[in-house]
């Protein structure tokens, strides 16, 4: 009776077993299978298409997915890179930054024509599994390039003292174009827009410069704002209809901030167009953006001259998006002719040789500084920066805090 009630017992036990380790493996396959989540597409640049797949599961990390994309209208599917698997990486700075990627795989379709539209194809596999719809497409456009709107209407601007035949309507001095209201005194707050969505401000030959530190109403002094001289731009376009602010083509357009600290402002303005103007004389030639704060979206600036500027066009503000920068001359005002380091013995030996100053004066910035999504920065010619292109060092992303010693 007892080898019988063993028996049995021992019985139990290995069916009790191995039901638990049948559990434990189809635990073990379910977490390794890939469940696939959420397809998200990034803005799109002029040539480049990015992507997002967010997943479950795959948690050896064996699942890929293949990409492939033809432009529409296309049979044959051409090939792109694999997208990057991610999960559980972690970016660490103490208080500054702490970002743990989450299970996803991200990458990009490169070398693309502008404004065309493109079908993207992505498959992922697993040998543990797929559970769930394995294939995904989505529909894409790349940008175009971006260019004044053809039906909106024209202000003309001319320096002070112009003698020849204006086109109508004329202006002097830009803000005078822009706002219904212009001065050099406390009105200067005073004027709204005049401008809307599509219309463009043609700006003739001419030095563009005020003294910022005379209040007064006389159009030869000042015609930008008292004290700080800046140029506060605040009427948003669209996409589709810029606000243009183009030079005339009758000579070079110059705006001299007279060394103040921004000479545009224009974190209060979506779709703001430069083309073809000379930024001179200011500390932050285009203010776009201030981290926490505000910032615009869909800035253009083309074809146009920075000289003397200790930033040429800065945003830090994670809003800004889909800015386009191309064809440009920043020309900052470090010392050309001599390289010189921050720190460390070997650079000391330099103080003084040739006029040289350790620790170096940084006259000039960084050319371009930006944050935020969607943003083309293209064929621009820069020299004497601190540095050339930046994204910002912006820390933790909004919203999430870094766990370093005492928070």
């Amino acid at each position: 009776m007892t080898t019988t009630r063993t028996a049995h017992w021992l019985a139990l036990s290995l069916a009790l077993g191995a039901a638990t380790a049948g559990a434990q493996d189809a635990a073990r396959a379910g977490a390794n299978a890939v469940v696939p989540g959420e397809l998200v597409v990034e803005p799109a640049t002029l040539i480049n298409l990015g992507f997002e797949w967010w997943i479950e599961g795959d948690d050896n990390r064996n699942a890929s997915v293949a990409v492939s994309f033809r432009a529409r209208g296309e049979t044959e599917w051409r090939p792109a890179l694999p997208l990057l698997r991610l999960h559980g990486e972690r970016i660490y700075g103490e208080s500054r930054i702490d970002v743990v990627a989450p299970n996803m795989f991200a990458g990009s379709i490169l070398d693309l024509t502008p404004d065309t539209e493109y079908e993207a194809r992505f498959v992922v596999s697993d040998p543990d599994g797929v559970r769930g719809e394995a294939e995904r497409t989505a529909t894409v456009r790349t940008r175009a390039e971006p260019v004044p709107y053809a039906g909106g209407r024209e202000f003309h601007v001319y320096p002070h003292g112009f003698l020849g035949r204006k086109t109508e309507p004329a202006f002097e001095g830009l803000m005078c174009a822009y706002n219904h209201w212009c001065a050099g005194t406390d009105w200067a707050t005073a004027g709204r827009p005049r401008v809307q969505p599509g219309d463009r401000i043609v700006v003739h030959a001419g030095v563009y410069q005020y003294n910022r530190h005379e209040y007064t109403n006389n159009a030869t002094v000042n015609r930008t704002t008292p004290l700080d001289g800046t140029y506060y731009l605040t009427a948003d376009g669209t996409a589709e209809r810029p606000i243009s602010i183009v030079a005339a083509g009758d000579g070079e357009v110059v705006f001299d901030g007279n060394g103040n600290y921004a000479l545009f402002d224009v974190r209060a303005a979506d779709y703001t167009y430069f083309e073809g103007i000379t930024f001179r004389n200011s500390e932050v030639a285009i203010l776009a953006g201030t981290q926490f704060i505000a910032g615009s979206k869909g800035l253009t600036v083309k074809r146009s001259t920075f000289e003397r500027v200790g930033a040429g066009v800065f945003t830090n503000w994670s809003g800004s998006s889909g800015f386009y920068i191309a064809d440009n001359e920043f020309i900052g005002r470090n010392d050309p002719n001599h390289l010189i380091g921050w720190a460390g013995d070997m650079w000391i030996k330099f103080r003084g040789v040739e006029g040289q100053i350790f620790p170096p004066v940084m006259s000039s910035y960084v050319a371009v500084k930006l944050y935020g999504p969607g943003h083309v920065v293209a064929h621009n010619y820069i020299a004497d920066f601190h540095d050339g292109i930046n994204v910002e060092t912006y820390g933790n992303p909004d919203g999430s805090v870094a766990s370093g010693p005492g928070i």
